[in-house]
């Protein structure tokens, strides 16, 4: 059911007329007929005041000044102070609320265009990127006693990846190890990844293989 000021707003716009025509030929202020037409008589002087303003717009627009003072009386009332307040069991009016269900299939449509283009955008990247690479084994520079290393890390899955030269295989998630042989001395060792698109990607790291039986002097 609507309100008051409802069917005060409705009609004026049926007319196409502006709040400013309106208190231009009501003396009302316009301040105060965007109150009746929100329903917001708190900001009114006092009960008095609304129930004149409210016959005086009803008759400017031709409505019946009597059927819309019971649709007021209907929803609000006059506490001892004068002033016009809800009846019990009326709640305020409140806005239209912005979620509708044609939001929702707004908001869920764009959601699934937003992903998509990131999936996209992840797929050019894996084409025309460099692949990514990770050495968890070894880290920074070592000194070892032991003839052998293995080298772990992960790349692209669809991409090649080689130690010194030496290519090796991928599980699917893009993880791959090795063990390489290591001379006396210092050990470089050259991981590179290479992409679908040519692009690639090299870690080096250095091991320093010490000899431990070597007798002390």
């Amino acid at each position: 059911m609507k309100t008051a000021g409802q069917i005060l707003q409705a009609s004026r716009t049926a007319k196409k007329l502006e709040v400013e025509d309106v208190a231009r030929i009501t003396k009302i202020r316009p301040q105060f007929l965007k109150f009746l037409e929100v329903d917001d008589y708190t900001r009114l002087p006092n009960a008095t005041v609304a129930r004149g303003f409210i016959r005086n717009y009803c008759e400017f627009l031709g409505l019946n000044p009597e059927h819309l003072l019971a649709v007021f009386r209907r929803d609000f009332d006059e506490n001892q102070q004068g002033q016009i307040v809800p009846r019990v069991g009326t709640q305020p009016v409140k806005p239209a609320s912005l979620w509708t269900p044609r939001t929702t299939v707004i908001a869920t449509m764009t959601l699934i265009f937003a992903l998509f283009g990131a999936y996209l955008f992840y797929q050019y990247r894996l084409l025309t990127g460099p692949p990514s690479l990770e050495i968890s084994s070894p880290t920074g520079t070592l000194s070892v006693n032991q003839s052998t290393l293995e080298v772990i890390g992960k790349t692209d899955p669809e991409a090649t990846i080689s130690v010194n030269g030496q290519l090796v295989a991928l599980d699917k998630g893009g993880s791959f190890s090795l063990r390489i042989p290591l001379e006396l001395g210092s050990n470089e060792i050259v991981v590179t990844a290479i992409a679908k698109s040519g692009r690639k990607s090299t870690i080096s790291k250095t091991v320093n293989r010490v000899d431990n039986s070597a007798p002390s002097r």
